[in-house]
């Protein structure tokens, strides 16, 4: 509840969370990617009192520089995701990049001993999917999805429909995609 109320690192850094070494220490986080999606990430993050970017990367100069100056401080900065993941600083990642690149940096930041929190799609084709599966357990990483929209009251409402049986027998599912470019971005609408 307290990741879909705001905290996007919140359930993802459980793991890294227990590692961390004293009450005051803060899970460092990397930001690869500083687009629509990845600025609302870097707002949930720094509003979590037990977290803090330390590292940005996005392959755009004028986003990377925007992510620095939002971060604020002495965060790193990297056009190569792949310094971000070297940085012994770095506990856990954000990845909210183009979709292409999701398994990739997921696979990879485990592989780099991080902890990852990765915008949906998880992967393009099953077999992607499932390598992800296999690299975050041989890591023993925690991996989170971001499904934020079937957490909503709406879908929930949805569900206890279907269950009750109350739209009746389901032939099929149809899913249309709109994109509200507002600053409430990602919240769906009630009802």
């Amino acid at each position: 509840r307290a990741f879909l109320q705001g905290g996007t690192v919140a359930a993802l850094t459980a793991a890294a969370y227990r590692r961390a070494y004293g009450a005051n220490e803060r899970i460092g986080v990397g930001l690869i990617g500083y687009g629509l999606v990845g600025q609302v990430h870097a707002r949930h993050v720094m509003a979590q009192p037990d977290a803090q970017i330390v590292a940005v990367s996005d392959v755009y100069q004028p986003r990377l520089a925007a992510a620095a100056a939002a971060v604020g401080g002495s965060v790193a900065q990297h056009r190569d995701f792949r310094r971000l993941l070297d940085s012994k600083d770095v506990d856990a990642l954000v990845v909210a990049t183009p979709d292409h690149w999701h398994a990739l940096m997921t696979m990879m930041g485990c592989a780099a001993g991080k902890d990852v929190y990765v915008e949906k799609p998880l992967n393009l084709f099953v077999r992607e999917g499932r390598w992800m599966v296999d690299v975050a357990r041989r890591f023993k990483r925690v991996v989170q999805v971001g499904t934020q929209a079937r957490s909503g009251k709406h879908a929930q409402r949805a569900g206890e429909a279907i269950r009750a049986g109350k739209i009746g027998e389901i032939a099929g599912v149809e899913i249309i995609f709109c994109r509200n470019l507002s600053p409430g971005f990602g919240n769906p609408p009630d009802g």
